[in-house]
């Protein structure tokens, strides 16, 4: 249930803000709720009595007649009102943070403008004060937008691929795009997942967790029908992730490796770690057939989540 202003709701209903004080006045609507001295909220259940009331009007109901079909409509929206200021609150932040991940993945950290921000998410300086305290905390947390937005692209077309190398790759693919989106991003949120703030730290640590749960998983398959490992799945995982962010950063630094070349090491370094899980071997000619998925995604580009422009 959405959580609409006074001018949000004339306009879903197409009625004037005054007939609307009148209908409250009258007790054929719900008082709004007071989100501020000067801020009141309403929900869709107002555009929905609304509508009633204009349909009992239009088939030459007189006030009473509509105040009394309207009572037990009202009596049942009371017994189940929302908490429209909390719901706001949490709309709020949620767009505030979807226009910072769109404008820090189209310009990067240094040349995103709050003041950009704040106009796309429609909110004034006084309200974005009261979500986030500084630039760098909405980029942190920008980052489990990118990571949310990459599994949604990523990750159903996996559920059915019985092959664990071919999800590594494609989930390799999605950390490129990461990668691609705002370079500063994963530096930053690594710092944060071990800073004081326990909120924002929480955050941070959830996405870096669902970036290697997959990996995680795959290696927990193998393992059951493997002689046992003596390691944890998910610090092998970590250690996959982390070799990999390593490998990208040294690409950036000059022309003399590339996504092709990153990919390809991400991917040895995997098939050696499904080798020692299930004692196979000949990692070389294991890593030959994956060639042309890699050549196919290298020359596609980075995938790039439709919210991006959205």
């Amino acid at each position: 249930m959405r959580a609409l202003t006074i001018t949000e709701l004339e306009a879903a209903t197409s009625t004037p803000r005054s007939t609307i004080y009148f209908y409250v006045r009258e007790g054929l609507l719900p008082q709004a709720q007071k989100a501020a001295a000067s801020r009141a909220l309403y929900s869709d259940a107002h555009v929905a009595l609304l509508t009633e009331i204009r349909r009992l009007k239009t088939s030459g109901a007189d006030l009473e007649t509509i105040r009394a079909r309207m009572r037990p409509l009202l009596e049942e929206q009371a017994a189940a009102e929302p908490d429209l200021v909390a719901r706001r609150t949490a709309e709020t932040r949620a767009a505030i943070l979807q226009a910072a991940a769109r404008a820090f993945a189209r310009h990067g950290y240094k040349r995103t403008r709050l003041a950009d921000i704040m106009r796309e998410a429609g909110v004034t300086a006084t309200v974005f004060s009261a979500h986030f305290s500084t630039k760098r905390q909405l980029f942190v947390e920008s980052f489990s937008v990118f990571v949310r937005w990459m599994n949604v692209l990523i990750e159903p077309p996996l559920a059915d691929e019985p092959d664990p190398v071919v999800r590594l790759i494609m989930r390799t693919y999605a950390f490129w795009g990461v990668q691609r989106l705002s370079p500063d991003l994963l530096g930053l949120a690594r710092a944060e997942a071990l800073q004081e703030d326990a909120e924002t730290r929480a955050a941070v640590q959830a996405a870096l967790r669902s970036i290697a749960a997959g990996a995680a998983a795959d290696l927990a398959e193998l393992r059951r029908s493997a002689a046992s490992p003596p390691v944890c799945d998910e610090l092998v995982a970590y250690s996959l992730f982390g070799a990999n962010e390593q490998a990208v950063m040294r690409a950036a630094w000059d022309d003399e490796f590339d996504q092709r070349d990153t990919m390809l090491t991400h991917l040895f370094l995997f098939l050696a770690v499904v080798a020692a899980y299930t004692g196979g071997s000949d990692v070389a000619a294991r890593l030959d057939g994956y060639r042309d998925l890699i050549d196919r995604l290298v020359e596609q580009g980075p995938p790039v989540p439709a919210d991006v422009d959205g």
